[in-house]
């Protein structure tokens, strides 16, 4: 177990240091002379159970400071120590109040009241994340993760835990409160390789869904429509699972299953204008937008004689997951960020838009099979002119399974925002040739528009 000791005046360090040591033995006190080494400490030496603030501190505000700590690192065991005029002067008494594991120390040290505090502080942090939060319960009830997942958040919406035994399971992480990667660093040194997610109803509901959609996608007497509809539903799933949880075993598998159910399915529609026949365009949302993204993607293979299944696969994996950090559909239609349309957007949303292909690029290195991936995701959003984003890349610098890729984007962007009609298919495709002429863009775009001729 870890504390940190925030304090300007390093004889008290010393102070601080013996106490401990006489004392707390067991517990490591690290020193920070200010709130941002404290804050760097946090993010990359803990796990810290407790945190103590000198509330003489000239360059921080104590109370600012220990908020900071909360917002960024999680709630954690806090002792104020100061003068009583001190700690008047330079304690929010209502986040004093509101938080339980908020301790104040007046001063001058009195070294049995001081070590008083300080167990009191310890005995929460034990109560909080670990000696209470053993739990003896069967196996199946928990999701194994592997612990590199836990480096996409800083917040789960589920309660983590540790295998001790076959049995017994220790509560590390709380659901809805922030961690560090600190904290998984520290269960990388120790050998874990795993966490567990405790399967509340939500996630049940999602793996009860994954099961439902695997059953239906494995039925060859299902109609293509029907395939399509379980497809949608499929990426629905996997959207919010991978937000939520991250790609566990169990999501990965199911994309594999996703994705290779588009060739199997395009092949009973034999061609696109079939698949743009009995697509079920109907919210133009982001599953829908996904999987016919793919089915254009595995068109636009086959025209171009892609043999190779890996390079298909890669285009699936791709339409599935490019845009899933996205919060609703009206955001993947904004091609440009300097747009009307983006502008219209809060700062969070220009922030999440401008990310989302380097985060689904990241998550894409998760998926073992699939190389090369993450620098397609991170295309997306790319166009021939260099007005895309979030490079600004040339046709000259776009790989050709990328150019097919932002083509397949593009094109079914365009039907969300028009709709899926003849006509809109027609004239989108008529105004990709001249814009689609360059570079690995320029066969793809003709041999999209023969195929909607064709």
């Amino acid at each position: 177990m870890k504390a940190l000791f925030i304090c300007d005046n390093k004889e008290e360090w010393n102070l601080l240091r013996n106490i401990f040591h006489a004392h707390f033995s067991k517990v490591e006190l690290i020193c920070a002379i200010k709130g941002a080494d404290a804050l760097n400490y946090l993010s990359f030496e803990g796990p810290f159970a407790l945190v103590i603030i000198d509330c003489s501190i000239k360059d921080d505000d104590p109370s600012d400071l220990a908020k900071e700590i909360f917002d960024t690192s999680g709630e954690r065991a806090t002792i104020f120590i100061g003068t009583e005029a001190m700690i008047k002067d330079r304690v929010d008494e209502q986040f004093y109040m509101e938080n339980e594991m908020v301790f104040l120390y007046k001063k001058p040290f009195d070294p049995i009241k001081f070590k008083g505090v300080v167990q009191e502080s310890i005995d929460w942090a034990k109560k909080e994340d670990f000696e209470n939060s053993i739990v003896e319960i069967n196996k199946d009830d928990y999701l194994p993760l592997r612990l590199k997942n836990f480096y996409l958040f800083d917040i789960v919406p589920y309660d983590v835990y540790i295998e001790l035994t076959k049995t017994k399971f220790v509560k590390v992480i709380t659901a809805n409160k922030k961690y560090t990667q600190s904290t998984i660093q520290d269960f990388q040194r120790r050998n874990i390789r795993h966490l567990y997610l405790h399967k509340n109803e939500h996630l049940k509901f999602l793996e009860s869904s994954i099961e439902k959609i695997t059953l239906t996608l494995s039925q060859k007497a299902n109609q293509p429509r029907m395939i399509i509809q379980a497809q949608i539903a499929g990426v629905l799933v996997i959207h919010q699972y991978l937000r939520d949880i991250g790609p566990s075993e169990i999501v990965i598998k199911f994309c594999e299953l996703l994705i290779d159910s588009v060739p199997k399915n395009f092949r009973y529609l034999q061609d696109l204008k079939s698949v743009l026949n009995n697509f079920p365009f109907e919210n133009a949302d982001l599953a829908e937008q996904s999987v016919l993204k793919a089915y254009v993607c595995e068109a636009l293979s086959r025209e171009l004689d892609w043999r190779s299944d890996l390079s298909r696969r890669k285009l699936g994996l791709t339409s599935i997951i490019h845009d899933c950090y996205l919060e609703n559909e009206d955001m993947a239609k904004i091609s440009h960020i300097d747009s009307a349309e983006f502008e219209m957007l809060n700062n969070d949303q220009q922030e999440l838009l401008k990310e989302h292909p380097n985060k689904a690029a990241e998550l894409a290195r998760h998926f073992n099979g699939f190389t090369d991936v993450e620098f397609i995701i991170q295309e997306h959003q790319e166009l021939p002119d260099g007005s895309g984003y979030p490079r600004g890349l040339i046709a000259s610098k776009i790989t050709a399974i990328s150019a097919v890729f932002i083509i397949a984007n593009n094109f079914v962007t365009q039907l969300a925002i028009n709709g899926l009609s003849k006509t809109s298919v027609h004239n989108t495709v008529a105004g990709f040739i001249s814009y689609y002429n360059l570079g690995n863009f320029k066969e793809p775009s003709k041999l999209l528009k023969k195929m909607i001729k064709g």
